[in-house]
C-alpha cells in the first residue's frame, strides 16, 4: 500500500493507519527509508510525533525510547537504561518506486515489488506533477465506485474536472468496458468532437472542440490509473493533451480510507502557475466535490455491500460492479488458502 510520497517521508516521519495497523516510515542517517510499527510498545504514543537523532534512530515523542530501521529499541534513557524484552516493534518491507513510498503489511516473504505500479510520465520529466492526500470518510469500496463511473463528473464537477452534461454524455458518449486476465478493469469513455473542455482543461487547450477520452484502469484491490486526452478531431490522443493521474486507496478501517493522487500534464510543463491551477483543481473535486458525496451516501447506505441494497443498476455501472464483485471473489479465495 502507498503510505505517501517522497517528498512528504523527506520533511519527517510518515505516520498512516493501514488495515487497523498503525505504521510510520522514516529515513535514517543515510536516507534509507524503513517502515516499522507506528504505536510506541511503552505507552502506545504515536511514534510518527518523533523524531529522527543524529544516529538515524527514531525517538518516541513520550519517553525518548529510540528504535531502529528494524523496530528494535536500542536505547532507554530511563533508570539503568534497560530495555524490556517487549520493547519491539514490527517491521514491513518499504520501497520507494517513481516517488512513492509503498508498505508490504503481510508476510515479509510474500512481498512482491513487481506489482507496484509506477508509470514513466511519474519521473521522466516531461510532465509537470503535483501530488496530494486526503482521508475519505466512507470504506474504499465507495471510492472504487466513484472513480470507476465518470459519468457523474458533468454533475458533481461542473466547475472544475467536468463537462457540460449536455455535451459529454448520454448518446454522444461512447464506453467501453473489458476485464483482462489479470483481473484489471478497463473503462474507457469518449466524446468525439467535444465542443467545450471542461474547466480544468480550458487553460491548457483553450475555446475549441476536441476529441476527449477518459481511459480508467483498476487493478486489485484499490489502485487506479486515469488517462485524460484532448486531441483535434480525429486526430490520434497522442497529439494533444494529455492529463495522467494516479489514484491510490488505502483502506485505513472498514469506515476510512485514504486517497493519494498524482496528477500530470504534457503541455506549459514549466509554468509553476499553471501547476498550482492543476493542484487546486484536483484538490477541490476530490475533497470538496466527491469526498462529501461519497460520505453522504455511505452514512445513508449504512453498509460498505452495495450490492446487498439492491440498488438500481445503470449500464454504465458495469465497471464498479465488476469490481466489487472480483474483490469479493480475491477476498474469499485469500481466506481460503
Amino acid at each position: 500500500y502507498c503510505v505517501g510520497w517522497s517528498s512528504d517521508l523527506d520533511r519527517g516521519p510518515i505516520g498512516r493507519v493501514i488495515l487497523e495497523k498503525p505504521v510510520v516510515v522514516f529515513r535514517d542517517s543515510n536516507g534509507s527509508a524503513h517502515a516499522i510499527g507506528g504505536a510506541c510498545p511503552h505507552r502506545f504514543a504515536p511514534m510518527w510525533l518523533g523524531k529522527v537523532n543524529d544516529s538515524g534512530l527514531l525517538v518516541c515523542p513520550y519517553h525518548g525510547l529510540a528504535f531502529d530501521g528494524g523496530g528494535k529499541c536500542v536505547h532507554n534513557p530511563h533508570g539503568e537504561g534497560v530495555i524490556p524484552p517487549a520493547a519491539r516493534l514490527p517491521n514491513y518491507p518499504v520501497r520507494e518506486q517513481a516517488g512513492a513510498v509503498w508498505v508490504w503489511l503481510g508476510e515479509p516473504a510474500l512481498a512482491d515489488e513487481s506489482r507496484i505500479v509506477s508509470r514513466d510520465w511519474l519521473i521522466s520529466g516531461d510532465y509537470a506533477i503535483a501530488t496530494g492526500h486526503l482521508r475519505v470518510s466512507a470504506n474504499y469500496q465507495m471510492v472504487i465506485d466513484n472513480l470507476l463511473d465518470l459519468t457523474h463528473a458533468p454533475y458533481l464537477h461542473a466547475a472544475t474536472v467536468g463537462g457540460d452534461p449536455e455535451n459529454s454524455i448520454g448518446d454522444i458518449m461512447k464506453h467501453s468496458f473489458r476485464t483482462d486476465e489479470n483481473n484489471v478493469i478497463h473503462s474507457d469513455y469518449l466524446v468525439e468532437g467535444m465542443l467545450h473542455p471542461t474547466p480544468q482543461m480550458l487553460p491548457l487547450w483553450g475555446e475549441r472542440p476536441g476529441d476527449f477520452r477518459a481511459e480508467m484502469t483498476w487493478r486489485p484491490a484499490s489502485t487506479l490509473e486515469l488517462d485524460i486526452h484532448m486531441s483535434p478531431p480525429g486526430a490520434r490522443k497522442t497529439e494533444g493533451l494529455h492529463l495522467p493521474s494516479f489514484h491510490f486507496l488505502v483502506p485505513e478501517n472498514e469506515d476510512f480510507t485514504h486517497y493519494f493522487f498524482a496528477i500530470g500534464r504534457n503541455v506549459m510543463i514549466d509554468d509553476e502557475e499553471q501547476t498550482r491551477i492543476m493542484a487546486g483543481f484536483a484538490q477541490r473535486a476530490f475533497e470538496e466535490e466527491d469526498e462529501p458525496m461519497i460520505k453522504a451516501c455511505y452514512e445513508l447506505m449504512g453498509t460498505p455491500d452495495l450490492l446487498s441494497l439492491k440498488p438500481a443498476i445503470l449500464s454504465t455501472d458495469v465497471a464498479g460492479v465488476q469490481a466489487r464483485r472480483l474483490t469479493a471473489k480475491l477476498i474469499r479465495e485469500e481466506a481460503d488458502n
